[in-house]
């Protein structure tokens, strides 16, 4: 029998959607050496407009999924689900939330102070941006926006990006903050990748600051803190999860990957 060292097994990587695939395609990047499982709860999506009781049974059928498949960390690679990490934190699973590595991030971007978070509704009612970013900017001269999105989750599940329509969308929502001299805006969302160009045509001096980067780094940091980095030579192996429908997934994630090959599973 072979026994399996802890570094040799998969990462496990989940989002309610899509959105979460922007993180993974940066993970795999920064970590191409290692084997990620990445599910989509896509049966269940969008979580930013469900309550909070709601969202924390819906995740926790995914951390017990995970554990039971014999991952070695878990990346919540969805901010709606990253605010109530700590409620599943047990010492066998190490696990890694997105917002945290973004406003990190996004403090030391900013040069003016003047901020602006685009997430969901949940996110923004949980207030966990507006307590981190108070607590992480220096005093004096801060100037934040909140802003719940939720509704770009759904159009771009439906695969509304990069559209007249999409356009209209994000520029509907978004420009009152226009003169607002904002040099920062937070994708709050890990759906909102996806609307990087429709965002950035509202607001083109702004930087855009979302959690892929910041959460490879974030996990290659704990990966070596805990000697549990794969040491394998070959390049890594990806399986992508769906809770909804196969052949909807699959076209969901052409955007993302080549022929991908997706397994329908139920929670």
């Amino acid at each position: 029998m072979v026994v399996l060292s802890r570094g040799s097994y998969p990462i496990g990587v989940f989002d309610s959607g899509v959105g979460g695939l922007n993180v993974l395609k940066e993970l795999i990047r920064v970590l191409p050496n290692e084997d990620f499982i990445y599910l989509a709860d896509s049966r269940n999506c969008p979580y930013g407009i469900k309550k909070e009781e709601e969202i924390v049974v819906l995740v926790q059928r995914i951390v017990d999924f995970f554990q039971n498949i014999e991952v070695k960390i878990l990346v919540f690679a969805c901010n709606t689900s990253s605010v109530h990490l700590s409620r599943f934190v047990t010492p066998n699973l190490p696990m890694l939330g997105v917002i945290l590595p973004t406003i990190r991030e996004a403090v030391k971007t900013t040069q003016n102070k003047h901020l602006a978070v685009l997430a969901t509704t949940a996110t923004i009612v949980s207030s966990i941006y507006q307590k981190l970013l108070v607590a992480y900017l220096s005093s004096g001269g801060q100037k934040l926006f909140f802003v719940s999105c939720s509704e770009f989750v759904t159009a771009i599940e439906e695969g509304v990006i990069g559209t007249k329509e999409s356009y209209r969308l994000v520029k509907k929502k978004l420009t009152f903050l226009q003169d607002e001299d904002i040099d920062t805006i937070i994708l709050g969302c890990t759906h909102f990748d996806c609307y990087q160009a429709e965002i950035q045509s509202v607001f083109p001096k702004s930087k855009l600051v979302s959690a892929g980067k910041p959460t490879g780094k974030a996990l290659l940091a704990l990966l070596k803190q805990k000697s549990i980095l794969n040491q394998q030579q070959d390049k890594g192996k990806v399986r992508l999860l769906t809770t909804g429908d196969r052949k909807h997934f699959y076209h969901q994630v052409l955007n993302f990957f080549d022929t991908p090959i997706i397994e329908q599973i139920n929670l």
